[in-house]
């Protein structure tokens, strides 16, 4: 298939938006470079400041002759879970199919790094179920890979490991303080990952942590002294994500309009006073000009090798097991997507994709 060559005015118009995210990740990435000092990781802070902004050259060129590659990509690269939790996403979408193969995950990388796609969210599942995508990832120093896990699989050697490959950022997930974890994860598990972020710490990995946030623990999740525990613990990185509901009966626990105002504030001021990284998904992309799913910001591989708008729209017309990443992008579903940005603006939920779900299914091909 030829690619077709857009105009300048054309490109002009949606580089706004693209700019606008290139930036943000600069600044994140400059943000973590001041976190971690004048010590061992400064090497590799600056390093990666470079990189990505080589990578954000490589996506012009790109755009320029008429592919349109996002900065990041989600893949979720298993079912597998060695926990239960209680309303895991996961197991409520009921997704079919098996887990992508190896070797199409390291043809994958290959392809990101040379398309210019330079941050590859690793999840799951339980992604630590499946090391050899580490090993994989170990191999790319270019590109960074947060890795979203329950922790529970961490040991000395994996510390060790990641120690040596700073590309690959441990994001381990809590639902807050003891109690709120221990309910939906198990007993003894808030102690039990608190151990492994010791372990973490101990052997100088900059880690970060994952919140799930929902108006039922906003308050509790956002208040200093559940922030100033994850640092002690030696968190650098905290990424609070938006609840997003998977049915009708879970919407009430998604955070309204006024209460996103609210956690924007409250972040803004963690920014300028706390050394951490402060990231809030999805509420960022309203900073960026609305949903960024569907390769405006970023793409979702599932576990099966479809590529989706985002995790939690689970629709695809193509799947890396039959094509390339670069023809994938072409999809006509996630250009449709791209082409009305003004229906990704508001959402009562946080999540359009959630809240236009009959118009999204209808795109598809």
């Amino acid at each position: 298939m030829q690619i077709q060559i857009i105009t300048e005015a054309e490109l002009d118009v949606d580089m706004g938006m693209v700019d606008l995210f290139n930036d943000a990740i600069f600044k994140t990435f400059t943000t973590a470079r001041k976190v971690v000092g004048s010590g061992v990781l400064l090497p590799f802070a600056v390093k990666t400041v470079v990189a990505q902004r080589n990578a954000s050259r490589k996506r012009l060129n790109w755009r320029k002759s008429g592919l349109h590659v996002p900065p990041a990509m989600i893949f979720s690269v298993t079912k597998q879970c060695n926990l239960n939790c209680k309303g895991c996403y996961e197991q409520a979408q009921h997704r079919q199919g098996t887990d992508i193969s190896i070797e199409r995950v390291s043809r994958l990388f290959k392809e990101a790094r040379e398309l210019g796609t330079s941050i590859i969210v690793i999840a799951g599942g339980e992604p630590l179920t499946r090391p050899e995508i580490l090993d994989e990832a170990r191999e790319y120093s270019d590109i960074i890979f947060p890795v979203f896990t329950n922790g529970v699989l961490i040991d000395q050697g994996m510390a060790m490991m990641l120690r040596y490959n700073r590309n690959i950022v441990p994001i381990i997930s809590l639902e807050g303080p003891r109690k709120a974890t221990d309910e939906r994860r198990g007993d003894g598990m808030y102690d039990l990952v608190t151990r492994k972020m010791k372990l973490l710490k101990n052997n100088g990995v900059f880690y970060g942590a994952s919140i799930t946030i929902t108006s039922e623990n906003m308050e509790q999740v956002t208040s200093d002294g559940f922030v100033f525990e994850l640092m002690r613990l030696g968190v650098r990185a905290v990424v609070y994500v938006q609840y997003v509901p998977v049915d009708p009966e879970t919407e009430h626990l998604a955070l309204g309009i006024e209460t996103r105002a609210i956690l924007t504030e409250r972040l803004d001021t963690m920014r300028k006073q706390k050394k951490a990284v402060f990231i809030d998904f999805p509420g960022d992309e309203e900073k960026l000009g609305g949903c960024l799913a569907a390769g405006r910001g970023f793409i979702h591989i599932s576990q099966s090798g479809a590529v989706e708008p985002c995790p939690a729209s689970p629709h695809s017309d193509v799947s890396l097991n039959d094509t390339s990443l670069k023809d994938a992008l072409k999809s006509k579903f996630l250009r449709r997507i791209r082409e009305t940005p003004h229906s990704l603006i508001e959402s009562a939920s946080g999540c359009a994709l959630y809240d236009k779900e009959e118009w999204v299914k209808s795109l598809v091909v």
